[in-house]
């Protein structure tokens, strides 16, 4: 979703004729809706004092889970959806963005 908006601002102020004339900034002309791949968060807790305790591959496979994989690719999601809610937030347009999940 991030790319998908920067590539369509970037063509933007390239004035590529495909795109209408607009400013690359004015989210109010965006409607994003960002649909993920329906996969549930992953539902194990672990508490600071259980993961100081995994060593390496504690962290690579730990109850049938990989909590660092799961961390990594969680936390990316997340920050993306984060940063584009603040994004169309400071520009007045939070109602145009929406993430599924």
């Amino acid at each position: 979703t991030l790319v998908a908006v920067s590539e369509v601002s970037s063509e933007m102020v390239q004035r590529n004729p495909d795109f209408f004339a607009v400013k690359p900034t004015d989210y109010g002309r965006f409607l994003v809706i960002s649909i993920g791949t329906g996969s549930a968060k992953a539902e194990h807790k672990y508490t600071a004092g259980m993961a100081a305790k995994w060593g390496v591959m504690g962290w690579l496979l730990n109850g049938g889970s990989s909590p660092l994989i799961d961390t990594f690719s969680q936390s990316s999601a997340d920050m993306v959806d984060f940063h584009l809610s603040v994004v169309f937030q400071a520009l007045g347009s939070e109602k145009n963005y929406l993430r599924i999940q």
